[in-house]
């Protein structure tokens, strides 16, 4: 009994020094951030943009590559299955874990990562072809009723179904939803006006500014942060709505120094005026929450959401 005691010690002490010299040895090959949605959405841009920033900080490549599928989950599973040694990250939505884990049959939960970094908040925008004469969500309600025809719109989550079936019930109308992939494609097949309206969380923005597209809602509780004049859900009366962070996770188990070590090159490769363009661009609100509170306010998020799902069955 002495004896395994005595060998747990040492083991618990080779593992306690172990940890913070990992820290100081990493990195010493290249970081892989897995994307988990397609080329040319927000956090695609975000994500890509940050990675020279750290590149340059850690003295080894960061690379990007995308790897869509499953709200996230794909590339989520691929970080679940990599060595705990933060070489691997995903980026993506926090909805991958706040949300995903509720309604799709996922292979991980929330708690199966290290949560890095929630390093900026999407402000999920509600759009419109300019052709169409919506000026706000009402009008597109409005419409339908008075037409008395069906709405479609770009769908990307399991959660903005969730949310517009809990619109549809509520006004009386049906609400279709057109799967895209990822920001980049619900704002291209509401360009080619395909569609009563699309939402991102923030790739309508360099069209908006063209002219391309009318925002005419957000998809938040609260309104945006760019479009302060722009009614929420709650303002419509419609007690539901999004919440989604640009979230950096790794592998559960990676020495917490480590973690810290890439929390503190996201942090300062987000600061950098060139990665602060690219989220004023794509209309992001600025945020950054280390990993001391980002896991927190993933299970926060996924309670949240627990109820908005058990509410409407």
């Amino acid at each position: 009994m002495k004896l395994k005691l005595a060998i747990a010690t040492v083991a618990a002490l080779a593992a306690a020094l172990a940890d913070p010299i990992a820290a100081q040895d990493f990195p010493n090959k290249p970081i892989s951030i897995v994307i988990g949605f397609g080329a040319g959405g927000g956090t695609d841009a975000i994500l890509r943009a940050v990675a020279e920033p750290m590149s340059k900080s850690l003295g080894q490549p960061v690379l990007a590559t995308n790897k869509p599928g499953a709200g996230g989950g794909v590339a989520a599973m691929d970080i679940k299955g990599a060595k705990p040694d933060g070489y691997t990250i995903y980026g993506g939505g926090s909805l991958t874990f706040a949300f995903e884990p509720l309604v799709l049959k996922t292979q991980y939960q929330h708690d199966d990562f290290e949560h890095i970094a929630l390093i900026s908040l999407f402000q999920d925008g509600l759009f419109t072809h300019p052709s169409r004469p919506y000026k706000s969500m009402r009008d597109v309600i409005d419409a339908a009723k008075a037409e008395k025809r069906s709405i479609k719109y770009a769908s990307q989550y399991q959660l903005d179904k969730l949310i517009f079936a809990y619109v549809a019930k509520k006004e009386g109308v049906e609400i279709i939803p057109v799967p895209t992939q990822g920001g980049n494609g619900a704002v291209t097949i509401t360009l080619a006006n395909q569609v009563d309206f699309g939402f991102s969380g923030g790739t309508f923005g360099p069209h908006h500014e063209s002219g391309a597209l009318r925002v005419i809602g957000s998809m938040m509780a609260e309104r945006m942060e760019r479009f302060p004049q722009i009614l929420s859900m709650h303002d419509n009366g419609w007690m539901v709505g999004s919440g989604n962070y640009l979230i950096v996770s790794t592998t559960k188990g990676t020495p917490k120094p480590v973690v810290e070590k890439l929390a503190a090159a996201f942090q300062q490769g987000m600061r950098t005026p060139t990665v602060q363009e690219v989220v004023k661009s794509r209309y992001m609100k600025d945020v950054f929450i280390g990993p001391d509170k980002a896991g927190a306010i993933v299970k926060s998020e996924l309670d949240k959401y627990a109820k908005m799902v058990a509410d409407q069955k």
